[in-house]
């Protein structure tokens, strides 16, 4: 074999040019030059292998094949052609991005984007290509080593063990590291105080100075949850009638201890902690409890908790349990099992505390979580059955596609029904929909059956990568591809092993810069979800959308909080920096005619 795999260039270069095609989301430059970059690698060291494994099957049973191709000029037929072709999957990536960025409400992508994404890839792939070699050469000087006194196939195999060992130590030791300095990051992001905004001043919030949680411990992320929110006045003037005062919940996990057995220690403390701010403000009192496992970082959304307080008129408590510092890619990476955990041990210690009441005073519980908030919130059930015995209802929001309990729903969807909607049991007790109006038909129009108690809710954009990304993505063609059902999804999109992977990797890192209804921000359909799992269809949910809206715009100007998106109102500490509205709701939305 020459200086380079023939066959690992021609699959690297098949790759690169698939790495182009339409996803879920319009890439930046950058990110599709990483995929560009990493599938061309992933396509030369594939087609490398497989060229190596051929020709030591050939040795070894003794055959030898040469090819001899040397036509006129044949490698600049080959340049010629891959140029040819380059140019032709920049105009039509260029085409079909467009598609991709109208069907989202994006911008549309100049042309240059394809060529700073062409020139990013070329230098990914030399880097990649050069790590590639060296462990090849790795490889080759150990297995020449190991034929002195062993047969030639086994040296081989030993060779590649070695250089696996050596690729995956020096690949831990890498992603340590570069956790270690995140996380350090993160600690210092979390220690800084959200600017304009001060500690609550009523003894229904956590850090308040009626309660024992002091407003300083509760992090970046909790300080901003339980000092904003609307007031049982605010609620009032929406609603127009009574309200009391909202409950809000929050406590710290912490520093993340190194001990397992003090890992948890600290889970149970955080839940201690909580459930004593629980008696405290006399949440088990109110109608309505919600627990609201948050995302990375400690991240709770305010148009699914404001949704709830305006709904049931203040009448609620919302309890949550910052898990990590870390943003929620870091967290599943580092540790995917504390959110499940604290989920699971703050609902057994709710269930614990409201069984001591009597039967006639106990409130009804739901559950909510966004992004990996619903993955850990699903943490504390068994399964599907197990959720419905234990909640009265329920809003997980941007599920990820790899939680078990969800794709045990999907797969047992009924015939007909899309994947990215799910029909289960003819929505008896579970609904999947992209937008509010599926709550009563599904995605083709078909009506759905009688919604019975608990009712479950599952938010999902079709355009959000979150949603859609499973580890067999790289292998297996997904059932919502082939069904083209998502209104906001390119319908040239086409399944590509390993590269739709990795193309929805990099649509996860952009699933934040979309409009809202579309990738992974979800807003104004959360009221409409709440308001039917909730029965309060009869709510003004169109009043209620736009006071959300205004609470959370005033955080939401320049400088504001840096360091995250966040939402959140700003009443409950008098802060009242001025609306910078987003995505505003056209007139006549209709969310008041929603049907439950």
């Amino acid at each position: 074999m020459g200086a380079f795999s023939g066959v690992g260039l021609v699959l690297g270069l098949v790759m690169f040019l698939i790495s182009f095609a339409p996803s879920l989301l319009p890439r930046q430059w950058l990110w599709q030059g990483l995929v560009g970059g990493f599938s061309a690698a992933v396509g030369y060291l594939i087609g490398t292998v497989a060229e190596l494994t051929a020709d030591a099957l050939l040795r070894l049973v003794g055959l030898e094949v040469q090819v001899h191709w040397r036509p006129p000029g044949g490698f600049l037929i080959l340049g010629a052609l891959g140029i040819a072709l380059l140019m032709l999957a920049w105009w039509w990536s260029v085409r079909e991005h467009r598609v991709t960025a109208r069907l989202v409400d994006m911008p549309q992508r100049p042309m240059w984007h394809d060529i700073a994404a062409t020139v990013v890839a070329l230098v990914v792939l030399a880097v990649l290509m050069g790590l590639i070699a060296l462990v090849l050469l790795l490889a080759t000087w150990i297995s020449r080593g190991l034929d002195l006194f062993l047969p030639s196939l086994l040296s081989a195999l030993a060779a590649i063990v070695v250089a696996f060992l050596v690729v995956r130590m020096v690949n831990r030791m890498v992603v340590h590291r570069a956790l270690a300095r995140v996380s350090r990051q993160a600690d210092r992001l979390n220690r800084r105080r959200p600017q304009g905004l001060t500690a609550p001043e009523l003894p229904t919030r956590s850090g308040s100075p009626d309660s024992a949680q002091q407003w300083d411990a509760l992090g970046r992320r909790g300080q901003i949850f339980t000092a904003c929110g609307p007031l049982a006045a605010d609620i009032a003037a929406v609603t127009g009638a009574p309200a009391v005062e909202p409950i809000r919940v929050y406590t710290a996990l912490g520093d993340v201890p190194a001990r397992p057995d003090a890992h948890d220690n600290a889970v149970e403390e955080a839940v201690e902690t909580a459930m004593a701010e629980v008696r405290r403000t006399g949440a088990l009192q109110r109608g309505t409890l919600v627990v609201d496992t948050p995302a990375g970082r400690g991240w709770v959304d305010e148009f699914s908790v404001q949704a709830v307080e305006y709904l049931t008129g203040g009448d609620c408590a919302t309890i949550s349990v910052q898990y990590s510092k870390l943003a929620s890619a870091f967290v599943f990476i580092a540790d995917r099992e504390t959110p499940r955990n604290c989920a699971r041990a703050l609902l057994r210690a709710l269930e614990e505390a409201i069984a001591e009441l009597p039967a006639d005073r106990r409130p009804r519980v739901y559950a909510s979580g966004e992004s990996l908030g619903s993955y850990g919130g699903h943490g504390a059930f068994i399964d599907a059955a197990d959720m419905l015995a234990r909640l009265d209802g329920a809003v997980w929001v941007g599920t990820p596609g790899f939680t078990q309990i969800h794709r045990d729903l999907t797969r047992s969807r009924m015939r007909g029904s899309p994947e990215i909607t799910p029909v289960i049991d003819n929505g008896r007790h579970f609904r999947f929909v992209t937008k509010p109006t599926e709550l009563v038909a599904d995605a083709y129009g078909r009506a759905l059956g009688p919604w019975e108690s608990p009712r479950i809710v599952y938010a999902q954009h079709a355009s959000d990568p979150m949603c859609r990304f499973t580890g067999d993505l790289a292998w297996r063609e997904p059932d919502w591809m082939r069904e083209r059902a998502g209104s906001d999804v390119n319908p040239s999109l086409r399944w590509w092993p390993l590269v739709t992977w990795f193309q929805t990797c990099t649509d996860m890192l952009t699933s934040l810069d979309t409009p809202a209804g579309h990738g992974h921000i979800y807003e104004d359909e959360l009221v409409p979800l709440w308001a039917a799992v909730l029965r309060r269809t009869d709510a003004p949910l169109t009043a209620i959308v736009e006071a959300i809206k205004v609470s959370v715009s005033r955080l939401r100007r320049p400088n504001r909080l840096a360091g995250g998106g966040s939402s959140g109102s700003t009443t409950a500490s008098g802060l009242d920096p001025g609306p910078q509205l987003r995505g505003a709701e056209p007139a006549g939305s209709g969310y008041d005619v929603l049907a439950g």
